[in-house]
This record gives C-alpha cells, structure tokens and sequence, in this order.
C-alpha cells in the first residue's frame, strides 16, 4: 500500500518536531508499505511557534520522501500548485493527516475524489479550532468538512476520542483511538522496577518535564509541596520557558528554595537519565494531545500522575498503573501523602502495572495497530 502522510508535525532535519508521528510513518515502512509525507507549513504559524523555516522543495530521510510546502495561507490557493508536477494524488491507496492544518491541507488536496480513503487525526489542537471564537470563524468549518469526508477519524487519546464525538457529529460513528507508543529499548529491566519498588527514599523526589508555560500547571506541583505532612520531598524542574521566572519568584515567595530545583533544558537522553533517580513523576497540564513525558517517566520506574480527564487519561487508569488528579493543589498535596504512605507492596503492583502498559503499547505494536484499526473502520 501507498500512504500519503500530511502533517507539519513531521521532523525534517533534526527540526524540533516531536519524533512520535515519525516513528508511525517508519513502522509502516517496515510492513512493507511506501510512505511518502507532505509537511505543509504555513509561515505565520511556523512564525508565531518560532520554528526553522525549510525551503520549499523535496527532501528524503530515511527512505521516506518529505513534500516541504511553504505557504502564507492554508486555504486561498491550489494547493497542487506548491507540489511537484509529478506528482498524482491518484498513486496513493490511503491519505492520512495530523493537526487541523494537515486536515485541511488535505482537504484542497483530494476534496471529494472517490476511490482514495482518508482518516483525519484529532489533536488538542483541533478542539482549540473547533472551540475558541476567532478560530471558530476562520478555520471550524473548512475543520468540519474534512471530517465529514473522512473514512476514518483517529484520536490521538481516550480524552480525545470522547471530546471530539461531543463536538462533531461526524466522529460519532467512526472514531478509534491512536495513541503513541514508546522504544520498547528505554524501558528499564524488571530488575530495576523491583529494586525501585523496595525502596523507601526520603528525601522523596518528585520529578516534572515540560516546557515552562502556563497550561503546564507547574506553579500547583510547587504550591502542593507547600501542603505536604511530610515535607521530607525535592521536586526537580527539567525544562524551560517564559515562566520560569514566576515560577523561581514563587518557590522564593513560599519559602521552599531548598526543595525545589530548576535544571533547565535537558537533551532528551538526560532527561531519561535524571527520571531514574526519582520516585514520582507529576504533570498536570492541560490541552494535551497525548503526553510523551508520563511513558518516558514511566519507563524510568517513576509513579505516574496525569491531569484528570487530559491527555493520557484513560489509558492511565487512576490507581491501576498510575494515577490522575486534577490541577488543584489541595488535591494534589493529598495525593503526594498518599503515595508517599503506600505499603511497599501497592507501589510495586501499580509499578509494574505501567511496565505492563509501556511493552505492550510499544512503537512496533502502535504503529502495527494504528494501520490494523484503519483496516477495519474502513473495511480496506
């Protein structure tokens, strides 16, 4: 089979791009399939997101060629126009898009033609146009048509799936969910889950990564050390951005300076390295597609906490192989202690529980399950 991938959320020279749709693209490669990509990327977007800008040509990594279309609109031209004159959207037994620009890109790009199967893929990002007023006017209905012609729709989360079928009609009947998997290799031997799992550590360490901005919540994980019975706890602050400051303001307001430790941008190997060393692992964001971070905390044996009806909620099943909370505080605090008081037996069951979820939710497995599922919805 021949796919079309179109999304602006494929890396194309180690350009910053999460590696998660990459890493379908290569699965299906390996089943045998011809995976081409066209990256359509809209400059005021890629702008705003301050992003490196590619020149508008043809690229190929890793056997897979990559269409880089460069473009002030999304939507007031033909879009055939930007591509190669060879190409023919005829050559492809399936199109799928990520993120509402891939949706509507595509949607120029094969409109009604019959015979071609699509699936358009839900991201947080889609319910932001399908919610927010101004992007309501601009872009929800060019959003909604693609997918009322789409043979499937794919939601990257449980969350996702739920919210999109209260929004659109058109999900109802035809929405699976296709979450990302993670390197089967990262995930850490039995052996050190069960050593993790015996250890009662003090000073607790507490762990976060994420890009220092407000809806990542990270000002309630520090006012929640504030609340703690047992204050015998070190949170650790991996990443940066335009927050940082209020939030180095905030921990100096509390009094909390010598439990608390910003260490800034991290390469992703560090990171991983740094999340072996700690107990918990917490982000409450918001507006999440799916969350990397939990299944790379999670394989570093870390206890897991998600934002509560967000992101990886519902694949993270509260008390099972992780737990969720809302972004309060009070109730996060109450979830610390409670963690922290578990008997040594509870922490290893939910432990392992999440070792369980990551190899059997592995890259190879994801991307094998996506294509499987696209099968069936479509009847292909």
């Amino acid at each position: 089979m021949r796919i079309l991938l179109i999304t602006d959320l494929y890396p194309i020279e180690n350009s910053g791009e999460p590696q998660t749709i990459k890493n379908f693209a290569k699965k299906w490669q390996e089943l045998g399939h011809i995976v081409d990509v066209i990256r359509p990327n809209f400059l005021l977007n890629t702008v705003i997101r301050k992003k490196k800008i590619f020149p508008n040509k043809t690229y190929n990594e890793d056997g897979i060629t990559i269409y880089n279309v460069n473009c002030i609109t999304p939507f007031f031209f033909d879009v055939k126009n930007k591509l190669p004159k060879d190409f023919q959207i005829g050559n492809y037994n399936l199109v799928i898009s990520h993120m509402p620009s891939g949706a509507m890109f595509a949607m120029k790009l094969i409109g009604k033609i019959a015979g071609i199967p699509y699936v358009a893929s839900v991201h947080a990002s889609d319910l932001q146009v399908l919610t927010k007023p101004l992007y309501q006017f601009l872009f929800a209905p060019a959003l909604r048509k693609a997918y009322k012609r789409a043979d499937a729709i794919s939601a990257r989360s449980v969350m996702l799936s739920e919210k999109i079928k209260q929004l659109s009609p058109f999900a109802v009947n035809k929405t699976f969910i296709a979450p990302s998997g993670i390197d089967k290799n990262i995930v850490e031997p039995a052996e050190y889950f069960e050593q993790k799992a015996s250890e009662t550590n003090r000073p607790f360490i507490i762990a976060t990564t994420a890009k220092l901005i407000k809806r990542k919540n990270i000002d309630i994980i520090i006012k929640a050390l504030k609340k703690l019975k047992d204050d015998n706890v070190v949170l650790r602050i991996m990443g940066d951005g335009k927050e940082r400051k209020n939030l180095e303001n905030l921990v100096k307001k509390l009094n909390l300076g010598e439990k608390v430790i910003f260490e800034g941008y991290l390469p992703n190997n560090e990171v991983l390295l740094k999340l072996r060393l700690s107990d918990m692992f917490i982000l409450l964001s918001t507006g999440e597609t799916f969350g990397m971070a939990y299944l790379e905390a999670a394989s570093r044996a870390n206890i897991v906490v998600a934002t509560k009806n967000d992101g990886i909620d519902g694949l993270i099943k509260d008390g099972e192989n992780g737990f969720t909370c809302e972004p309060d505080e009070t109730k996060l605090a109450e979830l610390i202690d409670k963690v922290m008081e578990m008997p040594r037996d509870e922490v290893r069951k939910i432990l392992f529980a999440q070792r369980d979820f990551l190899l059997e939710n592995d890259n190879d497995i994801a991307g094998k399950k996506y294509l499987d599922d696209i099968a069936r919805v479509c009847g292909l």
